[in-house]
């Protein structure tokens, strides 16, 4: 099983109707995962994170208003994301196509209009799958929207690749 029960990271804020194309600039969009990654960086610069820095080991999580994800859908931002060490997205709610690429590259997504306005950039929080809950450092719990079970099923796979492989094989 490719999905823990606890997910833990770094939180990077954002505000509402977070653009891909700001996320992750176009002129970044390459398969080298150097150059995603630097492409992350600068749309953090844009976007005006607070956390600063690459957290790839303690990793990332995101945790947006609404709308998160609108503009070009494009799968790439997604591999910048995890190239990054984004861990999980928590946001009030998604555009439905970024949503589905999280999903089916294997980052968790959660959604939740109750923590937005009481977590910190750059707070280490933790999130549990199985009981449906976001912690903040302060032991403050928030619950979050029942995963649909389809997607969690191509989480818990690692992605959609590996749950097609699966479902393909009978594993």
């Amino acid at each position: 099983m490719a999905l823990p029960e606890i997910i833990s990271g770094r939180v990077w804020k954002l505000g509402d109707h977070v653009n891909t194309d700001l996320l992750h600039p176009p002129s970044h969009f390459t398969p080298d995962e150097k150059r995603m990654k630097e492409g992350i960086a600068e749309g953090r610069a844009r976007l005006g994170a607070g956390a600063k820095g690459d957290s790839s080991e303690e990793g990332w999580i995101i945790v947006a208003g609404e709308n998160f994800g609108c503009g070009s859908s494009r799968e790439t931002s997604v591999r910048g994301l995890s190239a990054f060490g984004v861990k999980g997205v928590v946001a009030v709610s998604f555009a439905r196509i970024f949503m589905r690429s999280l999903v089916n590259l294997g980052i968790p997504v959660f959604e939740s209009g109750e923590i937005e306005g009481w977590v910190k950039d750059g707070e280490m929080i933790r999130i549990s799958l199985k009981e449906g809950w976001i912690e903040l450092m302060d032991s403050n719990r928030f619950h979050f929207s029942e995963i649909d079970p389809h997607f969690k099923k191509i989480l818990e796979a690692g992605g959609l690749p590996a749950y097609l492989r699966s479902e393909k094989h009978g594993v």
